[in-house]
């Protein structure tokens, strides 16, 4: 087994699970689990490995009803759950929206006062103790969104986005396990390598200065070029434990910052109120931002092009959506059930979002409006 301390702990090995779990539970002398998980997703045999990794007389609290996208309302049941069983570890196993909704409900688990409270753009970081509940995160093929960051976005029940962000949101430590992704569809793989791909381009490209990121966002990337059309030819072990490292090295080099493909896919699952694929948007959105950021970033696309073999007269756009092309994922926004009534409202608030103000380019809303016009 290897042991990552980067940002938080991180088990990564194959069939590491349950001795991760066992491990972990047992070295700080947790008795009381709360287990966050979509109950579609705990199927049999991985429900035999997560309780075949607990201490004996570890009793465990379950919570299934996990909406498609963290709301406030959710957020309260999930924190009076752990409140009502003396629970003293929460483990989020899945996908990101899992992992968010965990991370939001920690806080109200140690804090009476509205989550609103704790926004960040109400300066609401300083506000949220260091006694929050220990975190253990699980993520599946698509959990990386959230398995190693310090932020998650809530839908309140007035119907704002409000976005929570502080290190101390970062779980606590993370399960990296390839086998758990082993015959995930070619659908779900497609959008894992896709979210992946972004995350490391963009974390490349943005802006500050960050050698140790940039590094691992290359090195992320590498693992995606060379393994995403592999994995979706042949499930096999290699290429599984190859994406998911890309994965995660896209989540830990988003410390840097991120750009402008981030921003609209926040933005756009805004004003359309409901969870959307964010490999599927990153497909069609990243070769539209690459073209808008070319000139401010020409130098660093020297690298990128290099890895995706991009012929000397094609441009490193055309090259990534020419790879990205035949993955089995939507073809454009309107296919994504997005309108142009969303496009134009998504636009003023991807211009706000934080990833945009470290895009390599200075952006602008109409710029984001002409980027998901090209793609609706």
């Amino acid at each position: 087994m290897t042991l990552i301390t980067y940002v938080t702990r991180i088990h990564f090995a194959d069939g590491v699970l349950e001795e991760a779990l066992w491990s972990e539970i047992k070295a700080n002398d947790k008795k009381r689990p709360l287990l966050v998980v979509n109950s579609d997703e705990l199927d049999e045999q991985l429900a035999e490995r997560f309780f075949a990794g607990l201490p004996v007389r570890t009793s465990v609290e379950m919570f299934s009803d996990v909406p498609s996208f963290p709301t406030e309302d959710a957020v309260q049941r999930l924190a009076k759950t752990y409140q009502a069983n003396n629970c003293d570890v929460v483990i989020a196993l899945g996908h990101s929206n899992v992992i968010d909704l965990a991370k939001a409900a920690r806080i109200a688990m140690v804090h009476d006062q509205p989550l609103s409270v704790f926004s960040h753009a109400e300066g609401g970081s300083r506000r949220i103790g260091t006694n929050l509940p220990d975190l253990f995160a699980v993520p599946s093929i698509s959990g990386f969104g959230a398995a190693v960051s310090a932020h998650t976005s809530v839908l309140m029940n007035a119907g704002e986005r409000q976005l929570l962000m502080c290190r101390k949101l970062i779980p606590t430590m993370t399960i990296c396990d390839p086998t758990l992704t082993l015959g995930a569809t070619d659908k779900m793989t497609a959008s894992a390598g896709a979210d992946a791909i972004a995350r490391c381009v963009e974390a490349y490209l943005s802006r500050g200065y960050n050698p140790p990121a940039d590094g691992i966002a290359l090195d992320g990337l590498s693992r995606a070029v060379h393994h995403l059309h592999k994995v979706l030819k042949s499930d096999n072990l290699e290429s599984r434990r190859e994406l998911m490292a890309a994965s995660l090295n896209g989540s830990l080099a988003l410390q840097k910052g991120l750009g402008a493909t981030n921003a609209i896919n926040t933005a756009l699952e805004t004003v359309s109120r409901r969870a959307l694929d964010p490999g599927a948007l990153s497909r069609l959105i990243l070769p539209a931002v690459l073209r808008f950021n070319a000139e401010a970033a020409k130098e660093k696309y020297q690298p990128l092009r290099k890895m995706f073999a991009i012929k000397p007269k094609e441009t490193l756009a055309d090259g990534l959506q020419a790879f990205l092309g035949d993955l089995p994922l939507p073809q454009s926004l309107s296919e994504m059930g997005l309108d142009i009534d969303q496009i134009t409202a998504a636009a003023p608030l991807a211009a706000h979002d934080l990833a945009s103000v470290t895009n390599p380019r200075l952006v602008q809303s109409n710029d984001l409006f002409s980027i998901m016009e090209s793609v609706r």
